[in-house]
């Protein structure tokens, strides 16, 4: 593990007035027409919540799905009425960022973690990233090797985190895995960025704050979904500007110092 030098976690700070954190842990699953996969998503949580003693829930969100991932969810609730998982359903699809925060704030965990709906994460990286929980006020992960994914997108990855870091001034690994924070960390600071640059900004923004983090090497496996290439003018705008946000603030710091 990699953490931020001589800087003690925060893990003790106190919760602003009116959040509730009832739970150890809220797990955010966002699906959108996920009916083949959200079962085995929901099946290796609960596999991995046998492993770790928390208290926790799980929040899935429908994002405007038009096949049966709702009925695939609702009933998978009924034959396990044991695990504590809770269906919203976004009457249009909202975006995978604006769910993200939607979702903190109608959680009552003190740890919030994103947990992708098409079960890619094995049990045991799932485990892997629970249990650094306490050990920094944000637990980043990065895959050192990452089957499925072609070189073309392994490149541009490596690509935007080299510039995330530059313009930054940081040195993390990877900022598009599904990190895990405090969850008023989410409702105070998390912005409703457009693509795939949400995470970045949002860690950047906490390190800005202070917080101190933890990388952590997991495995897993990239799956390449039939909705057209990820690489298209939307996307790279919605990136575009989040570089310049995270420069934006990078310039403040040292010329404001806030």
């Amino acid at each position: 593990m990699n953490t931020t030098p001589a800087v003690p976690p925060r893990d003790d700070e106190p919760v602003p007035p009116g959040v509730v954190e009832a739970l150890d842990l809220t797990m955010f699953v966002p699906c959108y027409n996920e009916e083949a996969r959200i079962t085995g998503t929901l099946e290796t949580i609960k596999a991995a919540m046998a492993e770790v003693p928390c208290t926790y829930e799980v929040i899935v969100v429908d994002d405007g799905s038009n096949d049966r991932t709702a009925a695939v969810i609702e009933e998978f609730c009924r034959t396990n009425p044991d695990m504590p998982v809770r269906l919203h359903k976004n009457q249009r699809n909202l975006g995978l960022s604006r769910s993200f925060v939607d979702t903190a704030f109608r959680s009552r965990g003190r740890y919030y973690r994103l947990v992708c709906g098409d079960n890619v994460e094995p049990r045991g990286s799932m485990v892997k990233i629970l249990r650094a929980i306490g050990s920094a006020d944000i637990i980043i992960p990065y895959y050192p090797v990452l089957p499925g994914k072609s070189g073309v997108r392994k490149f541009i990855s490596r690509l935007y985190t080299t510039l995330v870091d530059l313009l930054g001034g940081y040195r993390i690994n990877y900022y598009n895995g599904c990190a895990l924070y405090r969850r008023f960390h989410v409702m105070r600071w998390a912005s409703y960025n457009y693509g795939f640059g949400f995470q970045a900004h949002l860690i950047t923004t906490l390190l800005d704050e202070g917080a101190t983090y933890t990388q952590v090497p997991l495995e897993g496996f990239h799956l390449t979904k039939d909705r057209g290439s990820p690489l298209n003018l939307r996307n790279f705008l919605s990136t575009g500007h989040t570089l310049i946000e995270i420069f934006i603030r990078r310039l403040r710091r040292t010329f404001y110092g806030n």
